[in-house]
């Protein structure tokens, strides 16, 4: 009951509001990690995107009205997140603080190949290709179809995309098939 009073929500029985948090970002950090490495391409920015998710969550906890699930407004401060950090990577390149924009700002290797080790170093490289491919195809969409396309691809419902980005389920099926549109025509070899 304590639970409930401090965070609004039931928590498992007996649990205190750390633990039921820890178990939130146990079930969802992986997730919450690949759409801000789908949006921002970048590893390092997806690892602090994930933390500062799970940071501004546990400090809005109480806030949280129960109108979404909790994975859809996860996503939705992810989704902020992002955006916040290529507003940011904008104006540090406008004024000259960022680094430019070579291949020592694509992912590495490492995060790329495919996380199974029985596979053949060949099959490794061509998934490898084919993720750095799909990165970049995804990188040109316009900022709301990758968004879109992002969480598409994490499997959410258009209802769920809708609540995680705010807007209407009519806008996200019109930026999904923008999106679609331009992803196979970047990539139609591969499909």
């Amino acid at each position: 009951m304590e639970n409930e009073k401090k965070t609004g929500h039931k928590g498992p029985a007996g649990s205190d509001p750390e633990s039921a948090f820890a178990l939130l970002i146990e079930e969802h950090q992986r997730l919450v990690f690949a759409v801000a490495f789908r949006l921002t391409g970048s590893a390092d920015a997806a690892e602090d995107i994930t933390q500062e998710t799970f940071l501004a969550a546990w400090k809005h906890l109480k806030d949280f009205r129960g109108e979404s699930s909790l994975k859809t407004w996860l996503l939705r401060i992810a989704a902020n997140k992002s955006r916040s950090w290529w507003r940011w990577k904008r104006l540090r390149n406008w004024v000259g603080l960022g680094r430019g924009e070579g291949p020592e700002d694509a992912p590495a290797l490492e995060d790329l190949l495919p996380d199974r080790p029985g596979e053949r170093p060949e099959q490794a490289a061509l998934a490898a290709d084919l993720e750095r491919r799909v990165q970049a195809a995804i990188a040109l969409l316009p900022q709301r179809q990758r968004e879109v396309a992002v969480l598409r691809a994490q499997e959410l419902s258009v209802a769920e995309i809708a609540v995680a980005l705010g807007m209407a389920e009519g806008t996200v099926k019109a930026h999904w098939f923008e999106a679609r549109k331009k992803l196979e025509a970047s990539l139609g070899e591969y499909l």
